[in-house]
């Protein structure tokens, strides 16, 4: 089965609203990948019959609230490993669910987590098939779904 951005524009939706309550909307225009200020990015590898990854990349204040949420604290009481957990977490969730509507036997690997200003996370070998720009509460969102070129794969 081909995953649309359809597919996951539900699936990053499902995962937020269930685990945390909160919704997510298309970003406009001038959406995509926040490159300006402190971003969170959670990654899983995607092995087996499908080779890729899903990463997820937010701002440090969606990042920071959606760690509140999860651990019902205020957000200036939360600390930077927690948030890595929980960016983390969410990426597990959004990439197992990915996973779900790929075709064979696929694994996930434990999720990493980047954090940072002014940085770029590639995944070598690996092109874009999907990357879906959100919004939460004015914040960026950004989910892509990478997979690995054939030519990588040899």
């Amino acid at each position: 089965m081909t995953v649309t951005d359809a597919d996951i524009v539900q699936i990053a939706g499902d995962v937020w609203c269930a685990v945390l309550g909160l919704d997510l909307a298309p970003a406009g225009a001038d959406g995509g990948q926040n490159t300006a200020g402190r971003v969170f990015t959670g990654c899983v590898q995607i092995t087996g019959a499908y080779q890729g990854a899903v990463t997820l990349d937010c701002s440090a204040a969606l990042a920071r609230r959606a760690t509140a949420i999860m651990f019902e604290r205020p957000v200036a009481d939360v600390d930077d490993e927690e948030t890595r957990d929980v960016i983390g977490e969410l990426a597990n969730m959004t990439g197992g669910n990915v996973k779900a509507l790929l075709e064979g036997t696929c694994q996930l690997s434990l999720p990493a987590v980047t954090e940072g200003t002014d940085y770029r996370h590639t995944v070598p070998g690996g092109r874009v098939v999907n990357r879906v720009a959100l919004s939460c509460g004015g914040e960026p969102l950004t989910v892509t779904l990478f997979q690995q070129t054939a030519s990588a794969a040899q």
